[in-house]
Order: C-alpha cells, then structure tokens, then sequence
C-alpha cells in the first residue's frame, strides 16, 4: 500500500490488524492481489509513456537484429548484449557505433533505448540534425538554456546520424555544450555515425572542437565498429525485386 501512495488507507489498515486480526487476514487476501494489479499497471502504463516520449519513430529491439550478417557484427554481439543487459544509464555508459550506411548501427542505439525504457527511465531519440535545428532556432529566440535542458535531462540520449554533415561553427560550438554538460552529470549518450574519429575534425569545424567532443563522448562509453559488403537496405531492395 505504500507504493500506490495509499498513506491514510495503511495506518488503518494496521490499525484493524491489532483490533480484529483475523477481519485484518481476510481483506487482505481480497486486497493484496488488486493492489499488486495496480501496481503493474502503474508499471504497464509508465514504460508505455517513456517509450512515446522517446520518439524513436520506428521500434527496433534486439531480437529483430541479424548479429550474423558480417564478422565484425558477429564479433560484436557479446560486447553489445552484455552492455543491453547492464543498467549501464546507471553506471553513466554510453555507445557509439562507428560505421557505413546501412549496416544497422540505428537499430543497435534503438534498441539500447528501448531497454532503457523498459526500465522505466527516460530516453530521447533524435537525428543530430534535428537537434542542432532545435538548438539554433532556440538560441536566435534567447531560449538557448530552456532547449539544453531538453537535451540534458533525460537519462539516455541517443544522437543518430552524427557526422553526416559539416557543422558550422555556431552548431559546432551548441553540440559541445550539450555533450559538456551531460559528461558533467554522467547522462550518457548514445550516438551513431558514419565518420571515423580521426575526421570529426572535418564535422566539427578544427581540431580542438573534434577532439573535446570525442573525448567526453568516448571516456565512458563502448565503441561498436560495425563493416560489411553491402548494407542491410540495399540487400532488403535486392530481396524484393527478386519476390
């Protein structure tokens, strides 16, 4: 009864339990099992209201993943589910998952995500792109510090797509701030990218910048390395046209 929040009901709940004992015994047996319904439905209905609140677009978990498509995938897998199967939010681990289009480093950051929320704890998804148009608009409109803390105060924030485009200094400058502040509190991040370390300095406008975001991303995070012949899209394509 403490977990609903039910103070009030408890006490006179323990109130009857000293008068009339066995009157006690018998509500709760009617009792017990409709609180413990509620509290999964609390539960049920919680981990449903962090998922929609991800904005992952398109669920993606583990078990739809294909860890065979290629040897680096393959040895991979132990890596990544062990880092699925540890409060590794808690911990303040994050991922990165470095490779070419197509290979599925979206779907493993997914589904890093997903888990995270079924734990209950609150993780946004979104392209990188997205967030730097957030940031920017915001910072044009002198609300830059009301869109950081969206960006800082979940417990998981997954940044698809990083390295796709040049940033220019401006954007540069916001993705640090949002990196800097999360590795100051121990939120980490998720992100994918198809870009190696040694070029971010081509992403984020000189060295300087590059290597302090690499450093704060990297310093407590796993680094997935993910290759292959062809990407999972264009072997899926290929797929129907021969259907």
């Amino acid at each position: 009864m403490e977990v609903l929040s039910l103070k009030s009901f408890w006490e006179a709940y323990q109130k009857l339990s000293q008068e009339e004992p066995q009157e006690a015994q018998r509500l709760l047996r009617h009792l017990l099992p409709m609180a413990l319904g509620e509290v999964a439905g609390r539960q049920e209905r919680s981990i449903a209201r962090r998922i929609a609140s991800a904005r992952f677009i398109e669920i993606k978990t583990v078990d739809t993943f294909d860890f065979e498509d290629s040897a680096t995938v393959r040895k991979a897998k132990n890596r990544y589910l062990r880092l699925l199967e540890a409060n590794f939010v808690a911990e303040g681990m994050g991922a990165v998952f470095c490779g070419s289009t197509g290979l599925g480093k979206t779907h493993l950051a997914k589904a890093l995500g997903y888990k995270v929320c079924q734990r209950n704890q609150w993780v946004l998804y979104q392209p990188t792109s997205q967030v730097l148009n957030t940031l920017c608009a915001a910072q044009a409109a002198k609300d830059l510090e009301g869109a950081l803390r969206k960006y800082v105060s979940p417990s998981l924030l997954i940044l698809d797509e990083l390295g796709y485009m040049t940033l220019s200094p401006q954007e540069a400058n916001l993705f640090f701030q949002v990196v800097s502040r999360r590795h100051e509190r121990r939120r980490p991040i998720v992100a994918t990218t198809n870009k190696s370390f040694k070029e971010w300095n081509q992403v984020f406008s000189g060295d300087a910048t590059a290597h302090a975001i690499v450093d704060r991303l990297t310093e407590r995070a796993e680094i997935f390395y993910l290759e292959g012949v062809e990407s999972f899209r264009k072997r899926h394509r290929q797929n129907l046209k021969q259907d």
